[in-house]
């Protein structure tokens, strides 16, 4: 009977330790989670700006840029379908970065 209290006292032990080991870890991983959540945030900002001010740009330019109104429509909506998915996923949006590829020749600078 002593050998059995030694032995649930020992296994008591064990768990506290386990116990008290696991708690700060655990918390530790939620302000991660929260840290990661807010630079998202920042980065999901910052796109949706570039997109934005993108568009604005493209739409200021004169046709004669683009060769054609299609041309033009086709660029400016691409960067309003990239804004759209990365307001609606933005996991998508940055797992899948694309880049424009039409046939517009953009001029060196």
């Amino acid at each position: 009977m002593k050998n059995m209290r030694s032995f649930s006292s020992a296994v008591i032990c064990l768990l506290a330790l386990f116990l008290l080991l696991l708690v700060p870890v655990a918390g530790a991983q939620e302000s991660e989670d929260a840290e990661d959540q807010g630079i998202s945030e920042e980065r999901i900002e910052a796109e949706q700006d570039m997109l934005e001010n993108k568009i604005a740009d493209l739409e200021e330019k004169p046709l004669e840029y683009f060769g054609s109104q299609k041309n033009k429509r086709t660029r400016v909506g691409f960067y309003k379908y990239r804004l759209e998915l990365l307001l609606k996923d933005p996991e998508t949006y940055f797992a899948e970065p694309e880049e424009y590829q039409g046939n517009v020749k953009t001029p060196e600078d």
